[in-house]
């Protein structure tokens, strides 16, 4: 068969890439009128800030509307998905005008959290009776709440009088670019477990491996996020669990999962100089009683397939276990719908200002990533200091009369030999095919030699010794191919970050 030209590929990929922003562009639903009345209340309140102009009552009306689709108990949307950006104004003025229809009532803040297609909408809407949005794919973009009032006869018992639940887009899309995928989850993340006063970490399976990460990153921007009290708690759920032991067998990597987490705050704690040794201690969680796991949807294949009574018994079990949990939270007084408005627009001013942690994977890489810059400092200091000593030595002999002019040629000599040696962690970072990574055991080797070995797959690589401590021969070398994965990379960067020795740039 024959293949067509990479160019060819190129372009039918562009096309099929343009196809497939109109056919997003063209949906159309009651969300996207409220985001352009939301659009628009922002604008004139923020021409009214800036300029001379008195005439917003124009738009007043708007945010009245949010609120009686809010008590009507349809879901309104908290954050647009297309930009991911919350509309604080927005946001405020809704909250206003549901303080003054409804008063300033307590309310419980319910949020789930999971990859996409992982029956996070499902969920909710099992649980409440709602009709979030269900599909395969990305069916959710941003997030929604919608607000749920409890009956008259619980509310003396549960201490509340409404649950607003926020449902969210899933993560991992495949829909984003692996670049957009990680800042964009981590943010999201971040936002909802610091909104709700409870969050469901829906996973689709046994293996929690897949929400580590994000949730590493969540602890560290919250310990970050001075300006923001956070007050939270985690349920875990796995989905389509068959196996009826499951709880009983899977004990020995929930320990894990719970050391792992441990493990990974304390390192974020270390990095922000906090005294914080447990993932408890910023999102309460219990690994005994908040781990959950859920039958099947469905018996059989849809679309005739009936629903699984064991699902609704897990998810009144889940459900009964939340409003526990709300109950009996320890001096711990549940916001009213004021502190809600004020934390949402804390969390997200406090999203804004921090552009730092939400570009790592994890806590380890933030870790590594500081050493490195550390070992950048110091570089840098030295290239400088070597540059003002050349710039004093050279303005001593012409001042002297023992030298008329400095070339290029005579500056590269006395670079020449700092030069080669930063030459050997500066190329560290560069992605070049066919080509090898080195790093080394120290900054700044006295003398260095090059020795080309060759592996068991027959790809060449080169290692640098240092000859003035031959036991610290060991280095470690990765192919600099473009297909390289980065979870080989953080691996070799982590095993030199455990030896406090690691100096590529």
């Amino acid at each position: 068969m024959r293949q067509k030209p990479q160019g060819e590929n190129k372009e039918l990929q562009r096309k099929l890439e343009q196809v497939s922003k109109e056919i997003r562009a063209i949906s159309f639903g009651l969300q996207h009128l409220m985001r352009e009345m939301s659009q628009l209340y922002e604008a004139v309140h923020s021409v009214a800030m800036n300029e001379d102009f008195t005439d917003v009552q124009c738009v007043d009306t708007l945010p009245r509307i949010g609120a009686e689709m809010l008590i009507a108990g349809y879901p309104l949307e908290l954050m647009d998905g297309d930009v991911a950006h919350v509309p604080l104004e927005w946001i405020k003025a809704i909250f206003d005008k549901l303080i003054q229809k409804l008063g300033d009532k307590n309310v419980f803040v319910l949020s789930v959290l999971g990859v996409q297609s992982s029956g996070k909408s499902t969920l909710l809407n099992t649980m409440f009776g709602l009709q979030f949005a269900v599909s395969a794919g990305r069916c959710t973009r941003g997030v929604f709440m919608q607000l749920l009032e409890v009956d008259e006869e619980m509310r003396a018992n549960l201490q509340f009088d409404f649950v607003l639940v926020v449902d969210t887009e899933g993560l991992r899309s495949p829909e984003l670019s692996s670049e957009a995928t990680l800042s964009h989850d981590n943010e999201l993340a971040t936002f909802i477990i610091g909104v709700g006063n409870m969050t469901l970490i829906n996973i689709m399976g046994e293996n929690p491996c897949e929400m580590q990460d994000i949730l590493q990153i969540c602890v560290q921007a919250f310990m970050r996020m001075t300006s923001v009290k956070i007050n939270t708690s985690c349920i875990f759920v796995h989905q389509n669990v068959a196996e009826t032991t499951a709880s009983e067998k899977n004990q020995e990597g929930r320990r894990c999962l719970q050391n792992r987490l441990d493990q990974m705050t304390a390192i974020a704690a270390k990095e922000e100089n906090l005294d914080i040794q447990s993932f408890s201690d910023i999102i309460h969680f219990d690994v005994d009683s908040q781990v959950f796991y859920f039958k099947n949807l469905l018996e059989g294949d849809p679309p005739m397939a009936p629903p699984n009574p064991s699902y609704s018994q897990n998810v009144q079990e889940l459900k009964n276990k939340v409003f526990s949990i709300a109950q009996g939270q320890p001096g711990c007084n549940l916001p009213t719908l004021s502190e809600v408005k004020e934390r949402i627009k804390d969390l997200w001013d406090a999203l804004l200002r921090e552009n730092f942690v939400f570009s790592f994977r994890n806590t380890l890489e933030i870790a590594v990533y500081s050493k490195l810059e550390k070992f950048y400092d110091q570089w840098s200091w030295s290239i400088r200091k070597h540059a003002l000593e050349i710039q004093q030595s050279w303005r001593n002999k012409i001042n002297s009369n023992l030298k008329d002019a400095v070339s290029v040629s005579d500056l590269m000599k006395e670079f020449d030999e700092t030069y080669k040696t930063l030459t050997v962690y500066c190329v560290y970072a560069r992605h070049v095919p066919c080509q090898t990574q080195v790093v080394h055991g120290r900054a700044f080797p006295s003398s260095v030699t090059d020795v080309t070995v060759t592996p068991a797959n027959g790809s060449t690589a080169r290692v640098l010794r240092n000859q003035r401590e031959p036991q610290d021969e060991c280095a470690v070398t990765r192919p600099l191919s473009a297909d390289c994965e980065d979870s080989t990379f953080t691996r070799y960067v982590a095993r030199l970050a455990q030896r406090d020795r690691i100096v590529p740039n």
